[in-house]
C-alpha cells in the first residue's frame, strides 16, 4: 500500500512537472545584427547595440512566471541567419519578434513598421501578433503599418513572427526616441504589453 502511494505521488508530481512546463510561454526576440555587422550606423550610433539595449529591457521587465524570453544573442557578436532560424525553430516559441531599426536617404522619414510574409505557414498568426504589437505601439509612436516582406527568417520560421523596425536612425526625432532611456523604456513596455 504505502509502495502504491510513493509511485503515485511520483506520478502526481510528474504530471504536475508537466503541466507547469505546458503552461509556460516561450517567447524568442531575435536581436538584430551583432559583431562585425553593425546595421545601420550613424555618428558611431548603431542599430546592433541599440536593438540590444532594448531587447535588455523587454527581458527585465518580464516578472511573469509562466512567460520565458530567450534572446537570439546575449552579447555583441554575429549569429548567422540560417543558424538564428534553426535556433528558433528548435526552441518551439509562441512567437517571435525580431527587432531592427531602419534608416533612409530622406530625414523627414520616421515611423515604427512591422514586417510579415505571406509565404510564411503561419501568415495569418504572425499578421495577428505584428498587428498586436502595432495596436501597443500606436498609443505612444508613429507608425507606417504592417507590410509584406519574404526575409528569410519570416519565410522559414514555424512559429509567429513578425519584425519590427523601430524608427529611423537617419529621423533626428526617431534618433532622439532610440538613444534616450526613456524611448528605450516605452518602446520595450510597448512590446512587452503584447507578450504579457
Amino acid at each position: 500500500m504505502i509502495k502504491d502511494l510513493r509511485i503515485f505521488g511520483f506520478v502526481l508530481l510528474l504530471f504536475t512537472f508537466s503541466l507547469s512546463y505546458a503552461s509556460e510561454k516561450i517567447i524568442v526576440i531575435d536581436v538584430s545584427h551583432g559583431g562585425n555587422d553593425d546595421g545601420f550606423a550613424i555618428d558611431g550610433i548603431k542599430e546592433k547595440d541599440l536593438a540590444f539595449e532594448i531587447a535588455l529591457k523587454i527581458v527585465a521587465l518580464n516578472t511573469a512566471d509562466d512567460v520565458k524570453i530567450i534572446l537570439t544573442r546575449e552579447g555583441d557578436y554575429s549569429v548567422a541567419l540560417k543558424d538564428r532560424v534553426e535556433h528558433i525553430n528548435s526552441l518551439n516559441p509562441d512567437c517571435v519578434i525580431s527587432l531592427h531599426i531602419n534608416s533612409h536617404k530622406d530625414i523627414d522619414v520616421n515611423g515604427f513598421e512591422f514586417f510579415i510574409s505571406t509565404e510564411s505557414v503561419l501568415t495569418k498568426k504572425s499578421n495577428a501578433l505584428a498587428q498586436q504589437i502595432e495596436n501597443s505601439i500606436s498609443k505612444e509612436f508613429a507608425s507606417n503599418g504592417i507590410k509584406n516582406a519574404n526575409f528569410y527568417m519570416l519565410k522559414n520560421v514555424t512559429s509567429p513572427v513578425t519584425l519590427i523596425e523601430m524608427g529611423f536612425l537617419s529621423n533626428p526625432d526617431d534618433l532622439k526616441l532610440l538613444t534616450s532611456i526613456e524611448g528605450q523604456n516605452k518602446i520595450a513596455e510597448a512590446i512587452y504589453n503584447t507578450i504579457k
